[in-house]
Formats: structure tokens, C-alpha cells, sequence
């Protein structure tokens, strides 16, 4: 088991995966984060930050414009898969036992974040990982008004990409020498992401006490 979990870590090693499957492959996980309840272990944030840091260099060899708007473009279509899926299947999922893919705490944690913050939540939500992939789902769950869902949608997609992929691009230009430092960057990009999923919870916890 110890050895599975390792080979996990290895294998969602944000480096690793642009060096092995470059654009094609960082698409197809940004999708899958984004528009497949079983995909929010992924590393999103991370992932969108290093693009940005390599966009250009032989790993990463696009340019910035390409790879943001592909991004976008992924996430964008994502939260409309999610949505649809929680739409059509949601009740299904939720009357079937948690299981290490799919947990009923991810769903309530999505829903209670969107009646604090209502249709912004799809903006600020797409930066706490897990409430990222289960949001949309939780929306088409409750039949949120679907056209107001894409505005947002589609808003909340182009902030969470530009913000990311660019800050990464920018670092890189500023202070080239970054580039040495990845593993420690990925290592402090994993600990600031979590911060606001841990938040979350606690104030779940705090909530039914």
C-alpha cells in the first residue's frame, strides 16, 4: 500500500506530467478536475502555475496564448459536463454509499460554500480544490438556472487560468532562475492550496457541532 501511495504521488507530480504528455495531457486533467466528480485529487492549481513557468521552454514548447486558451477552454467545459452530470445523475450519487472516489462531505462542503456566497462562489470556488470539481455538480444537483451558471462559468474559468498560468509565465520571465527551484515550488503551492479546502472543512465541523 505504501509503495501504491508513493507511485500515486509520483504519477500526479505536476513536473512529471507536462514533461510526459505536454499540452495534450495537461488539458485532458484540467478537464477531468474540473468535469469528472472522481478527478479532485488532482493537482489543478499547481499545474496551471508550473504550465505557466514552462510555457515556451522544450518541455512546454506553445505559446502563452495557446496554452491559456486551451486551458480556459477545458475548464470552461468541464463545469458544464459537471453540471449536466449532477443535473441527470445527482440524486443516483447521492443515494449510493461513499466510496474513495465519491463522499457526500464533498457535496454538502460544495453546497454550503454556494449559499454562503451564492453565483460568486463559481469564481472563488474554482481556487479551493474539491469544492472546485463538486460545485458544478452540486448546482446541476439543485437545477441552478443553467444560463447564469455558463456566464459564470465561463468568467469564473478565464480568472482561474489567467491568474495561475500567468503569474507562473511572469515569475519565470522576472526571475529566470526559478526554474532550479520547481520541487520546492510545486511542494509550496500544494501547502497555500490547502489552506482555504482546510478552512472549509473546519467550518463544516464547526457548523453541525
Amino acid at each position: 500500500m505504501h509503495e501504491f501511495l508513493l507511485s500515486m504521488i509520483e504519477l500526479l507530480s505536476p513536473e512529471l506530467i507536462i514533461n510526459r504528455g505536454g499540452l495534450i495531457l495537461l488539458v485532458a486533467i484540467i478537464f477531468t478536475e474540473n468535469g469528472v466528480f472522481f478527478g479532485f485529487f488532482l493537482p489543478g492549481d499547481s499545474l496551471l502555475f508550473l504550465a505557466g513557468m514552462l510555457c515556451g521552454l522544450p518541455v512546454l514548447d506553445v505559446s502563452i496564448y495557446t496554452l491559456v486558451t486551451s486551458i480556459t477552454g477545458a475548464a470552461f467545459l468541464g463545469y458544464a459536463l459537471s453540471y449536466l452530470v449532477g443535473l441527470k445523475l445527482g440524486k443516483w450519487l447521492l443515494s449510493r454509499p461513499d466510496s474513495l472516489f465519491f463522499k457526500s462531505k464533498y457535496l454538502n462542503m460544495a453546497s454550503s460554500y454556494f449559499e454562503k456566497r451564492h453565483h460568486s462562489a463559481i469564481i472563488i470556488g474554482r481556487f479551493i480544490p474539491v469544492v472546485r470539481t463538486f460545485l458544478p455538480l452540486c448546482l446541476g444537483l439543485i437545477k441552478s438556472d443553467f444560463r447564469v451558471f455558463m456566464v459564470y462559468n465561463l468568467i469564473g474559468s478565464i480568472v482561474w487560468t489567467c491568474s495561475l498560468v500567468l503569474a507562473g509565465y511572469f515569475l519565470k520571465i522576472i526571475f529566470p532562475e526559478l526554474i532550479d527551484y520547481l520541487g520546492w515550488i510545486i511542494i509550496g503551492l500544494l501547502v497555500l492550496t490547502s489552506i482555504p479546502l482546510i478552512r472549509e472543512f473546519s467550518k463544516i465541523k464547526r457548523d453541525h457541532v
